[in-house]
């Protein structure tokens, strides 16, 4: 049985989604791996070499429109998908008009996000002239539940992970704070990778290790640079064995951390706070970036702001899913019950320090759940 006939769960959250949203039908086109939905739903089996449709009304069988030359599997799948074979261009077209026409309101895989903006402009054009009397709504959201709505299961993969991300970000601060002025931030970040290495978590860059002004740096690579006395620290680990976590954590190897330093941290604290107190489903997720990044304007720091508020986690570090995000690409995505965001506030003071704090959130049915111990001041090694 291929994949998608044991996605009951998922195909009810979806269906469920467009009967609430006023969907009739959602159309998925692919071509090569264009478009990975349509691998997402029927794994193995999905077509690979030829152009493919599924449709997904609220009550029909699904339909699934394909080459005679892709997946002869999927032709004996039953009455739960119904299969044709489209040998030509006009054939295909052809099956899709047929089934397509009688709904209103069509979602197709458009968005403003690029990473849901996957539907090829000369298809839609065909679908346009193909069916001028529908509709057509961008299928953001519904991409979001395929991809990045997660099971009980991976849920708890990620907050295993997250667990285990803070014990070794305790160790690594820890091994710093012994041997502060005789270790370099690639020091630390081998003892991380080690960390890593023993739990069996993977990562394909991580960790970030940086001190003082490299720390203006948000996606520095740490370097034979020396970490002394009375300097800021900044750690951001990102590691998964199913689903990942990510943490930044900071410290400042001295005993009285300098005052503009403590100011800028207590301004990413009440960005960080303001941001997750407003997490709960269904909502835009760019408020939350709106929120914090309001925070920081406020206190003075709009040029000092280089990222958004947060991103999408799930087997991916930066997952499909939405982000928290008024300011890169704005979000029109919903937070979605069961998925994960980060959320990490920064300021950067070129040629001074960054400052960032990060944590885990799982978006709930009625709200939100911090899944990694958020950091309430800076370490003092």
């Amino acid at each position: 049985m291929i994949p998608l006939l044991q996605m009951d769960e998922k195909l009810k959250l979806i269906r469920g989604f467009m009967e609430e949203s006023g969907i009739d039908a959602w159309l998925i086109y692919d071509f090569r791996g264009n478009d990975p939905t349509g691998e997402a739903l029927l794994g193995q089996f999905a077509p690979h070499s030829r152009q493919y449709a599924i449709l997904i009304a609220l009550e029909n069988p699904i339909v699934i429109i394909k080459s005679p030359v892709d997946a002869p599997e999927l032709n004996e799948i039953g009455q739960t998908v119904t299969t044709y074979n489209a040998r030509t261009q006009s054939d295909f077209l052809e099956v899709v008009k047929n089934h397509a026409q009688s709904f209103e309101r069509i979602a197709v895989n458009l968005g403003e996000n690029p990473q849901t903006d996957v539907l090829p402009a000369g298809r839609f054009m065909h679908l346009c002239a193909l069916l001028p009397r529908v509709k057509w709504i961008m299928g953001e959201n519904l991409m979001q539940i395929v991809h990045s709505v997660l099971s009980t299961a991976q849920l708890k993969s990620h907050e295993r992970a997250a667990l285990k991300l803070t014990k070794i970000m305790e160790n690594a601060f820890a091994f710093l704070g012994d041997n502060v002025g005789s270790v370099t931030e690639e020091d630390v970040a081998i003892n991380i990778r080690n960390q890593l290495q023993e739990e069996k978590l993977t990562s394909r860059d991580a960790p970030m290790v940086a001190v003082q002004a490299n720390s203006a740096n948000p996606h520095y690579t740490p370097g034979d640079v020396l970490i002394k006395k009375n300097q800021l620290v900044m750690i951001d680990i990102w590691a998964k064995w199913d689903i990942f976590a990510d943490i930044t954590w900071m410290a400042f190897t001295g005993s009285k951390v300098p005052q503009k330093m403590q100011e800028v941290w207590e301004v990413i604290l009440e960005a960080r706070k303001v941001a997750t107190a407003s997490i709960k489903p269904n909502i835009k997720a760019g408020i939350p970036d709106e929120l914090a990044r309001e925070v920081m304007i406020l206190a003075g720091y709009k040029d000092a702001i280089l990222h958004r508020t947060g991103h999408s986690i799930n087997s991916l570090s930066h997952g499909k899913g939405a982000n928290l995000d008024s300011y890169e690409m704005p979000e029109s995505r919903l937070l979605l019950p069961n998925t994960i965001t980060s959320v990490e506030p920064g300021i950067y003071l070129k040629g001074e320090f960054g400052v960032r704090s990060e944590i885990n959130v799982i978006v709930t049915k009625s709200g939100h759940r911090i899944t990694t111990p958020p950091q309430e001041k800076l370490l003092c090694l």
